[in-house]
């Protein structure tokens, strides 16, 4: 072999030192390998890791298990003025040397009405070891993606007082702004307008008369990649201020153009009658108290003999009656669900009065935050 060769297997011999030493070195600051280190489980005996942790929307105190072989500090993130989930505790499970439990101060969605509206924050798990830039970052989720609705905060019609009447606007003459938020309602058999009026803050529905009426949720296209919807809605109805008289108080809430009750028994029904409870005009907190213990929960799926389709909407109405029949609806939303979420329906004990929040006191000017 001449010297040429030699020089030039050399130079080959170490080319292929190099990217194997390359090779190596690629292996060893592995992304997947490294995001191994940290692992995240809603319980500790779940073998499977979490991608994304939910809490409930009542709040409280929450457990998150962590299995890491090194060590790390938990910081907490969202966008909000005052953080909603507050890490009060990281100690280690006894008898294991690679688990944590860390202990989460949640805060309830809402503390002044029924409020299912999501809202995410991060819980970061940061490597402490300063040879190791590594975060384990797990998003943390409370709450449904609200498909439409709104509590009517747009409507500035009269007084707050729902016992005085004559300064409210019906739907047929709301601004087109207004309009645009995309609820309608029902003319009245063999008439041109409707018995749905804008109040401030909140709607009512029917009349003095016992003409029948409706509010009917918005179209959303996107509604027909659902399978379960939850409807959240207050309602209560009118009671005279000087005679104590009260009107008829029954509501329907159906849905229309596909889908059924959850809660149906076979019979594939799409509607459900419910009670609206009655406002207290003797509390000393009224009207600010009069949607106390008024919320509900209705249920619906998608079956395959009747599908929940783009043109899927929710009505909530009052039928027709020999006398009056003023019912006030308000913080009308329609959520899509999903399974990996809170159980709402098992919680709820079906659809009904929402027993998750309990009877709080109702905001009717609570804000859709982000």
């Amino acid at each position: 072999m001449n010297k040429l060769t030699l020089i030039q297997s050399f130079s080959i011999f170490i080319q292929l030192l190099a990217l194997l030493s390359f090779a190596t070195s690629c292996d060893s600051d592995d992304r997947n390998e490294e995001r191994d280190l940290i692992r995240v489980y809603s319980d500790a005996n779940v073998s499977e890791p979490l991608d994304v942790f939910y809490v409930s929307v009542a709040g409280g105190d929450v457990k998150i298990y962590v299995k890491s072989d090194i060590d790390f500090e938990p910081i907490w993130e969202d966008s909000y003025s005052r953080p909603w989930i507050k890490v009060v505790d990281c100690s280690r499970v006894s008898g294991s040397n690679e688990l944590k439990v860390l202990t989460l101060a949640v805060q309830p969605r809402s503390t002044s009405t029924s409020y299912y509206t999501r809202r995410e924050g991060m819980l970061i798990l940061s490597a402490t070891d300063g040879d190791l830039n590594y975060n384990r970052i797990v998003p943390i989720r409370q709450g449904s993606v609200s498909r439409t609705g709104s509590n009517f905060s747009f409507l500035k019609y009269g007084s707050d007082d729902p016992r005085i009447t004559g300064e409210e606007m019906s739907i047929d003459s709301w601004t087109v702004a207004q309009k645009n938020y995309g609820f309608t309602s029902t003319a009245i058999d063999g008439e041109y307008k409707t018995c749905c009026y804008g109040k401030n803050g909140y709607v009512r529905i029917g009349d003095e008369y016992g003409h029948s009426a409706d509010i009917v949720s918005p179209l959303v296209a996107d509604i027909r990649r659902d399978s379960l919807l939850m409807v959240t809605f207050n309602a209560v109805a009118y009671t005279d201020y000087a005679t104590g008289q009260k009107d008829m108080n029954k509501i329907l809430v159906s849905i229309m153009g596909g889908g059924v009750l959850r809660d149906d028994d076979g019979s594939m029904k799409t509607s459900i009658e419910l009670e609206a409870p009655y406002y207290d005009f003797q509390d000393p907190n009224f009207p600010s108290s009069m949607w106390k213990g008024t919320h509900f929960l209705v249920f619906f799926e998608s079956i395959p003999t009747n599908p929940i389709s783009a043109s899927t909407r929710i009505s909530i109405s009052v039928a027709d009656a020999a006398s009056s029949n003023r019912v006030f609806i308000d913080n009308f939303y329609v959520y899509r669900l999903d399974e990996k979420e809170e159980d709402y329906f098992t919680e709820n004990n079906g659809s009904g009065a929402d027993i998750i929040f309990g009877p709080i006191s109702g905001d009717r000017d609570v804000t859709d935050e982000p």
